[in-house]
């Protein structure tokens, strides 16, 4: 597959220095841009990078084809660990914790002796804000716009060094450490099938069929007279390690496509620095 000029070199060292990524989707992604997602976190995480996906909104049953979508949150995940017991302060005579077990942590409330029970609809679980220093952000416009995403998710503040891998295929604001900015990659899903290639990242058939179904959302199953050799090359990729075309045209309703003529454009930058 013709890996093109992307700043290979620059991507291995980012990602030798980080262990926990978040991969960013803007607001109202695309399919293609969802399931590009889903294939670059699975080939990470079996990488051995820890990921998550975000998304500042839930994501519709639109996106049910791209396995893993499940997996994609529209809020952070921290390390800490929150139990919100709907229940009046006042009516609690003391909170205790019990360690006596090995390894085990146990939380007894005690509410005053005329005040009602607690019971176990009234208690809910969820993860503490997360921090979010090191990201892969897939088709942002502007650094406001991304910084808009990353408070929309949860993060607790935007960090002033944030550790940015900006990916993109669309004209857009320049800016983070590393830019793989590709006018000429019809689809995201092009791009990561050639980053997972370019940097020998496990790739299995799960990451090879979505990024399949990305190259086939925003190509109109490869038929559209403006593509050139990246979407095929890409999709034989992903065919060579267990991916498999859908029989059926994959819907366009969410994919935005590129105006006549721009393909042959030369518009591409790619590099790393400030």
């Amino acid at each position: 597959m013709n890996k093109k000029s992307y700043p290979l070199s620059d991507l291995n060292a980012w990602l030798s220095q980080v262990e926990e990524i978040k991969i960013l989707l803007p607001q109202k992604p695309r399919l293609d841009q969802v399931a590009a997602a889903a294939a670059l976190s699975d080939s990470l995480n079996k990488s051995g990078k820890k990921t998550q996906v975000l998304c500042p909104r839930s994501l519709t049953v639109e996106f049910s084809q791209v396995i893993g979508v499940d997996k994609i949150t529209d809020q952070a995940e921290g390390r800490s660990f929150i139990i919100n017991i709907n229940y009046p302060l006042k009516n609690i005579e003391k909170i205790n914790w019990d360690d006596q077990e090995e390894e085990r942590v146990s939380l007894v409330i005690e509410p005053k002796t005329q005040a009602p029970a607690i019971s176990q609809d009234l208690v809910k679980f969820k993860k503490g804000d997360g921090q979010i220093n090191n990201i892969i952000a897939l088709g942002f416009s502007s650094r406001a716009q991304l910084d808009q995403a990353i408070r929309s998710v949860g993060a607790k503040d935007v960090p002033n060094n944030l550790n940015l891998i900006n990916i993109n295929i669309d004209q857009a604001e320049f800016f983070g450490q590393i830019k793989l900015i590709d006018t000429e990659a019809f689809s995201f899903s092009e791009v990561v099938a050639g980053v997972i290639e370019g940097l020998s990242l496990s790739f299995g058939s799960e990451a090879a069929q979505n990024l399949l179904l990305g190259l086939q959302a925003a190509t109109n199953s490869f038929s559209l007279s403006e593509i050139g050799p990246g979407p095929f090359e890409a999709a034989a990729f992903c065919l060579r390690a267990g991916g498999q075309l859908k029989d059926k045209e994959v819907s366009q309703s969410q994919e935005k496509q590129k105006e006549p003529g721009r393909f042959n454009k030369p518009k591409i930058y790619r590099g790393s620095g400030q």
